[in-house]
């Protein structure tokens, strides 16, 4: 763009927006943008601190299961080894405050950076830290697990069905209890059991997916009135996939105390969001947490808060006395990254002659993932509402 052209879009977004904007319609230079194409911006893994120390994670080769015992006497042994991690060491599940000030109680099923029950394939069990990386990834080599394997559920149907396996040893759904007074908000999400009948099932058979009991409903508007009056009916059943966020930087993570105090080096997006999470899962003041994210290769929702592992350098830093780093592999990421839920569907839809909306019947069955409930299926249905505008409207949904 010529400097001709520049003075007059410039003229011309005045006159639009106010001469209060500076840079709509101008060519501009981003502040980063030297330091990202010339390599001076520094992530996560470009950090570095005397005498630092590397880990790498044991991760769950099974999906589901409970770690009985772990056998690390050889790799513990091994020349430039120092220390190993487990989910012993870590501190008790905390509470959750979020950023509109919401008291989340702590939950025993909750994610904490190291389990001794994994509920997916490539959840870290533990981490050790050695001298340098080889000598971290030939100690987790030599350490060895005894598993008892609990059932599992990649199919959110398949749990959902008259005697199938529950994901979790507490259930298979997410429910939030009602509130318990006229100024009660509803209480915290829990884990609890649910199953359909095989008449609900019978569906499948016709090709639709079936439409059992959901913990989860809301309507408004005539529903029936909508549908009689309708020019034409669908019924539909659709399916949207899981999407992995795949971010450039993968979640490492630097840490190191100092004075009482921790200082953490990973990728965030929102570093006032991110801070206090640390002194969360670390049960320490904010006070004491010294956060450095300087740049961030990509988020995409799953760093709005960082990643709980990244504790695991800070607490082996403690148990140290010495840096550590934490190079998190791209096969480790796709572990341990976060990814947008699965929906299972369907849809009856309602139209008139001119197109409008006359009644909707929505159901969902939303993939959550083994950790804290997502808001993903509730919603699908407010911005269906809002988008479409129905004269009718009902939403049934539940989380697996």
């Amino acid at each position: 763009m010529d400097n001709k052209k520049v003075v007059e879009t410039t003229k011309t977004t005045e006159r639009q927006y106010g001469a209060g904007y500076k840079l709509i319609g101008t060519n501009y230079t981003t502040p980063d943008l030297y330091a990202k194409v010339t390599g001076q911006a520094k992530y996560a893994e470009d950090f570095r601190a005397d005498g630092m120390l590397f880990c790498k994670l044991l991760l769950s080769p099974m999906p589901h299961a409970r770690v009985k015992h772990i056998h690390a006497e050889e790799a513990l042994a091994m020349p430039g080894v120092k220390a190993m991690l487990t989910a012993n060491d870590l501190p008790a599940p905390a509470d959750t405050l979020t950023d509109n000030g919401t008291v989340i109680k702590a939950s025993k099923w909750g994610e904490r950076g190291l389990t001794n029950e994994p509920v997916y394939e490539g959840e870290p069990i533990l981490a050790v830290a050695a001298v340098d990386e080889l000598t971290a990834a030939e100690a987790i080599e030599k350490i060895e697990i005894d598993f008892e394997p609990l059932p599992f559920v990649t199919d959110p149907l398949d749990t959902l069905r008259p005697g199938g396996p529950n994901p979790r040893t507490d259930g298979n759904i997410w429910t939030r209890p009602p509130a318990t007074g006229s100024t009660q908000s509803p209480g915290a999400p829990v884990v609890t059991e649910l199953k359909w009948t095989k008449e609900d099932f019978a569906e499948l058979d016709k090709g639709r997916l079936p439409m059992g009991k959901t913990p989860d409903e809301w309507t408004y508007g005539d529903l029936d009135s909508g549908f009689k009056n309708a020019a034409l009916v669908l019924d539909e059943t659709f399916v949207t996939p899981d999407t992995s966020h795949q971010t450039l930087e993968t979640r490492s993570a630097m840490a190191y105390w100092q004075n009482g105090k921790v200082y953490i080096h990973t990728g965030t997006q929102s570093t006032a969001q991110t801070l206090p999470a640390i002194a969360r899962w670390l049960n320490i003041s904010p006070d004491n947490v010294v956060f450095i994210s300087e740049y961030t290769g990509g988020g995409f929702g799953s760093k709005i808060t960082g990643g709980v592992s990244m504790i695991i350098a800070a607490l082996l830093s403690k148990k140290t006395n010495t840096p550590v780093m934490m190079r998190i592999s791209r096969e480790e990421e796709t572990f341990i990254g976060r990814a947008r839920p699965s929906f299972q569907g369907r849809m009856k839809v309602g139209f008139s002659k001119e197109g409008r909306i006359t009644a909707l019947d929505m159901f969902v069955i939303c993939d959550n993932g083994p950790y804290e409930a997502v808001g993903d299926a509730p919603s699908s249905g407010r911005i269906v509402s809002l988008l479409y505008q129905p004269q009718a409207m009902r939403w049934r949904g539940v989380t697996v």
